[in-house]
């Protein structure tokens, strides 16, 4: 697979399950609870598919943005995306987990 296209798939279905890869074998990580270990596997996959989108853009892939708002609309366009996939990864993970109390 050349280099272009793994990026490409880093971005859009990677990130995810590297994220999970990550959270399921990193010991501090393992122990979490079912909630903060969503919020850290949203964290990651966020973190991994927007590196991935910077090397697109540093390997000439993908065109960088010009000004600093389609910046910030293609990091959160690329984050969310991410941590979506992350989300729906997790959800195994939260069959087992003890729903919270609602206070009203």
């Amino acid at each position: 697979m050349p280099l272009g296209q793994f990026l490409i798939w880093v971005v859009k279905f990677g990130a995810g399950i590297i994220a999970y890869f990550i959270v399921d074998r990193v010991p501090a990580l393992i122990k979490l609870a079912a909630i903060p270990k969503r919020v850290a596997a949203c964290g990651i996959a966020a973190g991994i598919a927007i590196l991935g989108w910077l090397a697109q853009i540093g390997m000439l892939y993908e065109p960088a943005p010009v000004g600093a708002r389609p910046w910030i609309e293609m990091v959160f366009l690329i984050a969310t995306s991410a941590f979506g996939l992350a989300t729906l990864i997790h959800t195994r993970d939260l069959q087992d987990a003890p729903v919270p109390a609602l206070r009203l």
